[in-house]
């Protein structure tokens, strides 16, 4: 099976230099404390009260999901911050400050820049052999394995997850993108604090509700009768 080329992903930022292979060496991530992204929230919330309900934020046009909102530390060091935060990228760190639900109730959240880096690492390599993206078995609707002989790999290609150091599936949807497989983080805080949905509803929230980083590069999740995560499809949101 056969999709279109990929387009090299450009990142309004310097992206972290990763090397995604299956037989790569993972280094188990600790999910940060909230310590730093309290003490952002502040920071924003003071400096959205004096700037008469301004954000401090470089809006990322084009940018995938979570990730159009930015945090702007120029705009907050030094009167509402004494420095950024060294976990994060303006600091030499692996997560970018973001902003969800920025109309409403903003909140600071993190993406783990690790993921775009791997994931950039990856399109190159594909990039570089051959015209066409070569898929291979279908693992969910509209989400497909790469054809892993065509481009040698011995297992699929994954990440490292930023909530529990596991390895997470990448695969590839037909809008031509790079997805990244949370079901097992999801199905895992399903499981923990005995939570239920809805088939239809998307559950991805709950990663960022539960812990300090979103979801990048992630599909719609729903759950299926069993309640447990599944891709989510048109199908599941009109509800037949």
């Amino acid at each position: 099976m056969r999709s279109f080329k990929i387009s090299v992903l450009f990142i309004a930022v310097i992206l972290m230099s990763g090397c995604l292979y299956p037989e790569s060496e993972k280094i188990e991530n600790q999910i940060p404390g909230d310590a730093q992204v309290e003490m952002v929230q502040n920071a924003v919330e003071q400096y959205q009260e004096d700037s008469d309900g301004l954000l401090p934020i470089k809006t990322k046009e084009n940018q995938r999901e979570y990730l159009k909102y930015q945090v702007d530390f120029d705009m907050l060091v030094p009167n509402y911050l004494n420095e950024r935060p060294e976990n994060s990228y303006e600091a030499g760190g692996k997560y970018q400050y973001v902003i969800i639900d920025a109309e409403n109730d903003p909140q600071i959240k993190l993406a783990d820049l690790g993921i775009t880096g791997d994931i950039r690492s990856l399109t190159i390599r594909l990039d570089a052999m051959g015209e066409y993206v070569e898929l291979g078995e279908e693992v969910g609707p509209n989400v497909y394995q790469l054809d892993l002989g065509f481009y040698k790999l011995s297992d699929n290609p994954t990440v490292t997850s930023p909530y529990s150091g596991s390895s997470l599936n990448v695969y590839y949807n037909g809008g031509q993108e790079f997805v990244v497989d949370y079901r097992e983080d999801i199905g895992r805080i399903i499981s923990e604090n005995n939570l239920e949905f809805e088939t239809g509803e998307d559950v991805r929230h709950i990663l960022y509700e539960y812990t300090p980083i979103v979801p990048i590069y992630s599909p719609q999740i729903t759950v299926d009768e069993k309640n447990q995560p599944i891709f989510m499809t048109s199908r599941h949101k009109s509800g037949q």
